[in-house]
């Protein structure tokens, strides 16, 4: 059976990619979960999420090799692949789903799909959520931001606070529908918990999961 792999890592900056920031906590994860001996390439794009799969040249080479060879694909996270669901599921079916996201344990077709479009629909709800604040607070004749913010202090602190927040969410979304796929897959909630502690996850207010947290997790899923 093939073992081998090939490391896929993207950073969104010039900065990022030359001090390790970021690139160095997604080579971190990978060498966690896969046997560094079993990596036998490693490929790194310097790009934007926004930007489209096709333009991530340095992707495309790691997917064409794993083609040619039979290797599999590795990403720390499932976002360094891709932030848009059919891309994800395409590249998928490319690599004969020979796919690992250190994030999504046993990853298939199924979890891949839900933890992409759970990405996808957050993304759409914080553009409509902000548009939306954006217009009734210039309807009020409110300005549309604070002097102090175009400071770089006021800038970096923003940012940061803008940071934690997407984090913290995303982090929580993809717990419960990790939990909900363990779930359909008929584990306990002890089970559950436990997955959900060996791979990171948190509860909101910073604890580890137990039993009683998985079930307020999917009793919240299931009220959506």
């Amino acid at each position: 059976m093939q073992t081998k792999k090939v490391a896929y890592y993207r950073v969104s900056t010039k900065g990022q990619g030359k001090s390790g920031l970021g690139l160095e906590s997604q080579r971190a994860i990978i060498r966690h979960f896969v046997d560094h001996n079993d990596i036998v390439a490693e490929f790194t794009d310097i790009i934007s999420g926004g930007k489209g799969v096709h333009e991530r040249h340095e992707l495309q080479a790691a997917i064409k090799m794993c083609q040619a060879n039979g290797y599999t694909l590795v990403v720390a996270k499932i976002d360094r692949l891709s932030r848009v669901t059919e891309d994800a599921l395409n590249i998928y079916s490319k690599l004969d789903h020979r796919l690992i996201s250190c994030d999504i344990p046993n990853l298939d077709k199924f979890s891949l799909t839900l933890f992409m479009a759970i990405a996808d629909r957050e993304r759409e709800l914080i553009q409509i959520r902000t548009k939306a604040a954006l217009k009734a607070k210039k309807e009020r004749g409110q300005k549309l931001g604070n002097p102090g913010n175009f400071s770089e202090a006021g800038r970096k602190k923003a940012h940061q606070r803008r940071r934690e927040i997407a984090l913290n969410d995303k982090a929580n979304q993809r717990a419960m529908l990790l939990a909900v796929a363990l779930r359909q897959q008929g584990l306990s909630l002890r089970k559950i918990s436990a997955q959900l502690n060996e791979n990171g996850y948190e509860t909101t207010t910073g604890k580890q999961f137990a039993a009683t947290s998985v079930k307020r997790l999917l009793d919240r899923h299931t009220a959506a």
